[in-house]
């Protein structure tokens, strides 16, 4: 019995020839093809229109636009430790 042993695969270093292919051709081929990559792509465009949707209507203006702070406040207020009052729990304690 007499074994041939053939190189299938092309020397180290070299790739086979690819096509090249248009930008038109690579769009049809992404939008037509049911990729991850696409899917993906899609879904995160679409949580960023909502992001940014959500973003103008609630978030772009003031509610009051008479009211303003100035940013020490905002930071005193949003930073400060409210105090708890110690003697309410001594006198839950010795009724």
């Amino acid at each position: 019995m007499t074994t041939t042993l053939s190189n299938q695969n092309p020397p180290h270093g070299a790739r086979p020839p690819t096509p090249k292919r248009g930008i038109r051709a690579r769009i049809a081929a992404w939008v037509h093809g049911p990729t991850l990559a696409r899917d993906i792509t899609v879904v995160l465009a679409i949580k960023f229109v909502l992001l940014m949707a959500l973003k103008y209507a609630f978030f772009n203006h003031p509610q009051a636009e008479h009211m303003s702070m100035s940013p020490a406040a905002v930071a005193q207020a949003l930073l400060a430790v409210p105090a708890s009052p110690s003697s309410q729990g001594a006198q839950h304690a010795q009724q």
